[in-house]
This record gives structure tokens, sequence and C-alpha cells, in this order.
């Protein structure tokens, strides 16, 4: 039975490739409101159980429930539907089409997609266009790209790619957004834009899964913070206990 005080429960999951056991028998959990960490030595299978519970890849064994309901047997544009959306640890935009052309087609439930609707609702699909606009440029304008919404994304630096990024996975209405290191690669100063970002959407009810290999961004942003090694759970707790933890230490710190 799922626990209605968890936005996001996955147990059991398992996946591998060739014979290589990239997941073994992981769990976790993400609190409605919290904003929650994923920690792990590279190759611990961060990235691999982030494409498990948004159903990129389908796991051998396990089960992923999103605000009460089963998602792992669901197509992950459907899951995102649901608002359960996520970031890519290197930014994917669609180069060639402007900023906020890349916004526009995040938006969720667009009548014009329907082509009888496009006969008979002409003047419905102006108001929502319009609408979709609005909104679009108002997310745009929170995150310092507004000047750039007529740009080529491709034009983008690496740090306003994350953003846009970010600003894109808004435009769907999310519950859960998880955001596969939103700080590499990225200046020190619009790694605190981010990091406000964050603080300010969750404050507004979005809840976030982080794996970040930035310590401080991790241990300021999270309530929570789940440690990864070698494709099974080592340890979770406060960004308190999980800093003093010996087995993290060891396994992630080098300790």
């Amino acid at each position: 039975m799922s626990d209605p005080s968890l936005l996001l429960q996955a147990s059991g999951l398992r996946k591998s490739f060739g014979g290589i056991h990239a997941v073994q028998n992981a769990y976790i959990d993400v609190p409605q409101g919290n904003i929650t960490g994923l920690i792990g030595p590279n190759g611990a299978g961060k990235t691999t159980l982030f494409n498990l519970l948004s159903n990129f890849i389908q796991p051998d064994e396990g089960k992923v429930i999103f605000d009460g309901q089963e998602v792992q047997h669901l197509p992950s544009h459907e899951i995102a539907l649901k608002g359960f959306v996520r970031t890519f640890q290197v930014a994917r935009v669609l180069s060639r089409l402007s900023v906020l052309e890349n916004m526009l087609l995040a938006a969720q439930h667009q009548t014009g997609e329907n082509i009888l609707k496009v006969w008979f609702q002409q003047g419905n699909i102006r108001r929502q266009e319009r609408a979709n606009r609005e909104k679009a440029m108002a997310i745009l304008e929170s995150v310092g790209l507004a000047e750039k919404a007529q740009d080529y994304a491709g034009a983008l630096s690496g740090g306003q790619r994350k953003l846009l990024e970010m600003a894109r996975a808004l435009m769907s209405d999310p519950k859960l957004i998880l955001l596969d290191e939103p700080a590499a690669g990225v200046n020190p100063t619009l790694i605190n834009q981010i990091c406000d970002h964050i603080v300010r959407w969750n404050s507004e009810g979005i809840s976030f899964l982080i794996i970040e290999h930035n310590m401080d961004v991790i241990m300021t942003l999270c309530n929570h913070i789940w440690v990864l090694a070698e494709g099974t759970n080592l340890a979770d707790g406060t960004p308190t206990e999980i800093q003093n933890n010996d087995q993290v230490l060891e396994a992630y710190l080098g300790s």
C-alpha cells in the first residue's frame, strides 16, 4: 500500500546490461514537498535509477509508485503528463528552435493538437496559444532568459541550456522534477541562481529529486539524501547524518 505522504516510492528496482548489474534491489522515497538528494560515486547507478524511475528504460524487476499510482508500466510521456518530469545531465534542447518555441512545445493538453478541433475551435486555440506564450515568457523572465526568447536554443551557453530545460519542465505544471546534475559544468554565479530557483519553485509546491556531485549544492538544498553505491542503497538520512556516516565517507568521499 502506498504512503499518501510520499509523492514517489520505488522498491525492488533491478536492471542489468549484458550481465552487468547496474541497479540491484534499489529503493527510494520522495516525500511530498521535499527537495531530496541522490549521491554516489561515478558508476554507482544514479542515472540508471533516474531512467528507471521515469521509465526511459524499463526495470527488469521492481515497482515505481507516483502520486499513489504504479507507473513503471507506463510510457515516459504518459508519466510526464501525470506531473512527473525530468532533466538530463547534458541539457537536451531543440537547438534549431528558438528558446520560446522550446518552451511552447512543453505545454500540455493543447487543443490545437486535435485535427477536428483545429477546424471547430479556432477561437479557443488562439486563446490557449496566447495564454501559453504569456506563461512561457513569465517563466523565462523568472530565470533570466526572457531576452533570449527569440534566439536559437543552440546559441545558449551550457548553463543557460540547463536553465531552459528546467524552465521548460515548469511549462507542464509538474508535481515532481528529477534533476540530473543541474550544477555540472555551470559557473558558480549561475549555480547560485539555479539553487535559488529550485528553492523558490519548491516553496511554490514542486518537489525535487536531485543527482549532484557538488556536495555544497546537495547539503544546502536537500532535506533528505539517499546514497547509492555499486547499484544498491548504501545509506540515507539528513545532510548532517550523511556527512557523519563512515560508510559514506569511505565509499563516496574516499576517506
